[in-house]
């Protein structure tokens, strides 16, 4: 049986590729990214062991920095893919009578069957080069490598299993993937209040890698180590740490069994809850443009595909106000409206595609193309006119003058307007895979990875080069020093900003009604 589910996971890895030649594309694009990045690790580590003088120190506090960092995307990664239709999800074998223990292996040896894990595989043979210059690290490295490997897996696999046994409800998986991604957006922010936990970051390294050493995370990378300095009561408390690691992992996934297989969850059956009002749609005008722009909005606040840019975008202004006060670089800041702007126009880029099979409501009531774009526009500057106006608006709270914050606000909303209006006409004429309702915000259907790069890649392209006029004016502004030209920025950035936004919508609600089926036929294949 085990033999089988990694056959099936072979086969379908290999089928993926012949759904769509994007998404080979985008396979190959992410596999040589994340080669590139394994490849210089590799190349490090390799140096770093044939150096002519070995830090030994040094190589340890690498080897468990990158180490951890390595457990570490195991266990979030599946979080990331929560809410995606996985295949390998073991809900999919609850009718096939599998042994428990023969699923417990078989699940286990097909996370290995991955990109994630040939990776792995190169940075862990890295690993036993980095340890070359002594035979007992070199020896260790060699034999943990395999078991590494499987706590990599056993550990992903509890953390899925789990996830699809007591988190298994729609808003506990979305909330899980907007705090993941989350966490990954405050990352540096943490990184620099541990820092300042320390008097420089010298006397934090040691301290950190010496705690990892001794969880979970670190304590399989640091065996070399020990085994290289002698340290054999150290080496075989790790080797407990790893060995209680793999038994908790096999026991959560055994019990994740247990709950999805002999213990389901039994929904109540209680009837939905009365509904009390119109919501947003008794705060729109009765016009076709409003009720759109009420349904837009309602998704922006109860569809956690597009409320994970909001939970985001607090997350970004927190990032960039710490960078600030540790670099000391003014533009981070000033650059902060125009990126909440763009992020915001961006959003309804791909706005029929989360429709999926309700853009049927649409096209059967007659919405008329300037009446689905406006409406569309509307639901988003409702709330997105506000926010950017607040992140430009945090410089000026900070050190701009009365000049600066008048341009900063401007550019930030005529960037907000153009990359709204642009994306009118985007949506109208790109479609492409998006999450379905009720899958999680960070999930990706298969295929879609390589024209969701192409169609986004043109579209910072394409902002980029609509925001010349504004680049022309900061420019002449810093040449000349005259604040005239500060004036003429920020009130020229939003009169660009509207006319934009009146071409995109009404290109787009041509492209919209000349196209209305095709772009059903498109959403509803997705």
């Amino acid at each position: 049986m085990v033999a089988t589910l990694i056959r099936l996971k072979k086969d379908l890895t290999f089928n993926a590729f012949n759904q769509s030649g994007w998404h080979i594309l985008g396979t190959v694009f992410a596999g040589l990214y994340g080669l590139g990045i394994v490849g210089m690790v590799f190349s490090a580590q390799v140096m770093a062991g044939g150096a002519e003088v070995i830090d030994s120190q040094f190589i340890r506090t690498s080897s468990v920095l990158m180490g951890s960092a390595v457990f570490l995307l195991w266990l979030i990664i599946p979080v990331f893919i929560s809410g995606a239709d996985a295949a390998m999800n073991p809900r999919q074998f609850i009718t096939y009578g599998i042994p428990r223990r023969g699923l417990i292996l078989g699940l286990a040896l097909t996370g290995l069957v991955s990109i994630g894990a040939v990776l792995t595989l190169v940075w862990l043979i890295g690993q036993v080069l980095h340890w070359r210059w002594d035979p007992a690290a070199t020896a260790t490295a060699l034999l943990t490598l395999p078991l590494l490997l499987i706590t990599f897996s056993l550990v992903s696999q509890a953390v899925t299993t789990s996830i699809s046994a007591w988190l298994s409800g729609r808003r506990s998986r979305d909330f899980l993937a907007i705090l993941a991604l989350s966490l990954m957006v405050m990352i540096y922010p943490i990184m620099v209040g541990l820092q300042s936990a320390f008097s420089s970051l010298s006397d934090a390294v040691p301290s950190v890698v010496d705690f990892l050493t001794l969880t979970p995370l670190g304590a399989g990378a640091a065996l070399p180590a020990d085994a290289a300095a002698g340290h054999w009561g150290a080496f075989a408390l790790r080797v407990g740490i790893l060995a209680a690691t793999v038994g908790l992992a096999v026991l959560v996934i055994r019990a994740a069994l247990v709950k999805i297989t002999e213990r389901p969850a039994v929904h109540g059956s209680a009837g939905p809850k009365d509904a009390k009002g119109l919501g947003l749609f008794a705060r729109f005008p009765a016009t076709p443009w409003g009720a759109v722009a009420a349904r837009a909005s309602t998704y922006w606040l109860k569809d956690s595909r597009y409320g994970g840019t909001l939970v985001v975008i607090p997350a970004f202004v927190v990032l960039a106000i710490v960078m600030y006060s540790q670099l000391g670089q003014p533009w981070i800041l000033l650059a902060l409206g125009p990126v909440v702007g763009w992020m915001l126009g961006f959003a309804i880029s791909a706005d029929i595609s989360y429709d999926h099979s309700a853009f049927a409501l649409h096209i059967t009531s007659g919405v008329s193309g300037t009446a689905d774009r406006a409406g569309r526009l509307i639901g988003l500057l409702s709330f997105g006119l506000p926010a950017t106006v607040l992140a430009s608006l945090i410089p000026a709270l900070m050190f701009t003058e009365p000049v600066t914050t008048l341009a900063l606000v401007g550019v930030s909303l005529g960037l907000l307007l153009s990359t709204a209006g642009f994306s009118c006409l985007v949506s109208a004429r790109f479609t492409y895979p998006v999450p379905r309702p009720g899958d999680g915000p960070l999930s990706q259907p298969s295929g879609s990875t390589g024209r969701l790069m192409i169609v986004q890649l043109g579209m910072l392209v394409a902002t980029l080069i609509l925001m010349l006029p504004e680049v022309i004016l900061v420019i002449v502004w810093l040449l000349s020093d005259a604040s005239l030209w500060g004036w003429l920025l920020g009130i020229g950035a939003v009169l660009k900003g509207l006319a934009l936004v009146w071409i995109g919508v009404r290109l787009g609600a041509r492209v919209y009604e000349r196209s209305q089926p095709e772009l059903f036929q498109a959403v509803s294949q997705y």
